[in-house]
């Protein structure tokens, strides 16, 4: 888990480069310690977006997602300190990402997320 810290602020881009937003809060799977989803603050809202198959690329978080998908995540108004139940679903089901039904990500906080 080292590298998390250095994710927060961090900029998000969609898969062709196209900026989202800034990191958050990073959600790890309490399993493995491995990110599982990134809290961005898009400057009008909080999403979350699926942390697998994110690369870096000038110093930037690179998601495995284009914008059309990620612009109709469904949205926060607040930071969960805990990511499961039906929010944990609902977001696998648009992003079509395998989950486990009983699993949880807890988050690891950056900067203080604001309200949406």
């Amino acid at each position: 888990m080292d590298h998390i810290p250095s994710w927060f602020g961090t900029e998000v881009c969609d898969r062709d480069g196209v900026a989202v937003g800034r990191v958050q809060d990073v959600y790890y799977d309490e399993a493995t310690w491995r990110p599982a989803w990134l809290l961005v603050d898009d400057g009008s809202r909080l999403i979350i977006v699926p942390a697998a198959g994110t690369r870096s690329r000038h110093g930037a978080v690179v998601l495995a997602h284009d914008r059309e998908l990620i612009d109709s995540s469904p949205t926060v108004a607040l930071a969960p300190p805990v990511l499961a139940g039906e929010p944990l679903l609902r977001l696998a089901h648009h992003y079509r990402v395998r989950v486990d039904r009983c699993g949880a990500h807890a988050a690891v906080h950056g900067a203080p997320a604001r309200a949406a």
